[in-house]
């Protein structure tokens, strides 16, 4: 059951992930930051109403857009800003940079760069639990772009015919970097794929945090029982480019101010608590004060934070003998 206080922690966790994404795009383009770096703004729901779903024991593979995903499992804001500034404190030791973070306490496992790369990890950790009976669901991350490439199908075949414990979840944000929907698929629904491997799909407004929270509880309570795999496919709009550099010049002139008035999550959920009394102004003004004051501390750490020695480079990077 969706309770008030359930929509007030939602809503701090969307507001946690919005404020993350600003900073990180804004220290970026003051050139603090080294690599590649995308953002999330305007997917916040996804990664909130997905991962509230799930108990300690389930295991979630995020993408290179996955800081949302990581903050809303726990994963402390001070240890992925500390990352990305390529710090010994970050959830790698700084090795990784913020498109392999990695949380395996909190099931997080690692994320990937590659595009559509950890969709066959999933299948292979959903398999896993299977073959161990440990009743654990397995949920996968992945943008539109994804859902070309043979990793998908691939992943999508087998899970679907061996009956496996995992969720995919499409965060259809409409550009695959800069290449928008319609000129990569001829299909309108991208859940439609699933017909192909004989799996439930479904498409759903990927900006309604609560209707992400009831269709991924639906499909994980279904995998967990043994029912087999569910394509989710949550229709949102990138409000940023697909890197922190991009400014996104490629987009039509007006669509994102469109789309920012009208696929805002934070904005239409704060709306929604608003005209339902669960919140006033001021509790709102506070938490988007008390979600800066943290993310401001996190940079402060990050900046703080040791640089990793010299003679550790090669460390975790390959086998190393007892």
């Amino acid at each position: 059951m969706v309770t008030k206080e359930w929509k007030i922690e939602a809503f701090k966790d969307m507001v946690r992930i919005r404020e993350l994404q600003d900073t990180v795009q804004q220290i970026y383009r003051e050139g603090k930051l080294n690599g590649h770096i995308q953002t999330c703004q305007g997917q916040e729901a996804v990664a909130v109403g997905a991962i509230r779903v799930l108990s300690k024991k389930d295991i979630v593979f995020s993408n290179h857009r996955g800081h949302g995903h990581y903050l809303a499992r726990g994963t402390p804001a001070k240890k992925i800003m500390a990352e990305l500034y390529g710090k010994v404190t970050g959830t790698n030791r700084g090795k990784s940079g913020g498109m392999y973070l990695v949380d395996v306490e909190r099931g997080m496992m690692v994320a990937s760069g590659i595009v559509g790369g950890s969709i066959c990890l999933a299948v292979g950790s959903a398999l896993a639990s299977q073959i161990r009976k440990d009743g654990a669901v397995t949920l996968s991350f992945f943008g539109d772009g994804a859902t070309n490439i043979g990793l998908f199908h691939e992943g999508l075949n087998m899970a679907a015919l061996w009956n496996l414990p995992v969720v995919f979840i499409c965060e259809n944000n409409q550009y695959a970097e800069a290449t928008k929907k319609e000129e990569h698929q001829k299909i309108k629904k991208i859940s439609d794929r699933a017909i192909s491997y004989g799996m439930t799909g479904v498409s759903i407004d990927g900006t309604d945090v609560i209707k992400v929270y009831e269709t991924v509880k639906e499909a994980v309570e279904k995998a967990r029982s043994g029912e087999g795999p569910t394509l989710i496919e949550c229709v949102v709009y990138r409000l940023a480019g697909h890197s922190a550099g991009d400014l996104g010049a490629y987009r039509p002139k007006g669509e994102e101010e469109k789309w920012r008035e009208t696929h805002d999550p934070v904005k239409i959920f704060q709306t929604q608590l608003f005209s339902k009394g669960i919140l006033s102004q001021a509790e709102a003004e506070r938490i988007v004060r008390e979600a800066r004051e943290e993310i401001e501390e996190a940079v402060q750490f990050a900046e703080e934070s040791e640089e990793p020695p010299v003679e550790t480079a090669c460390q975790y990077v390959y086998q190393e003998e007892n």
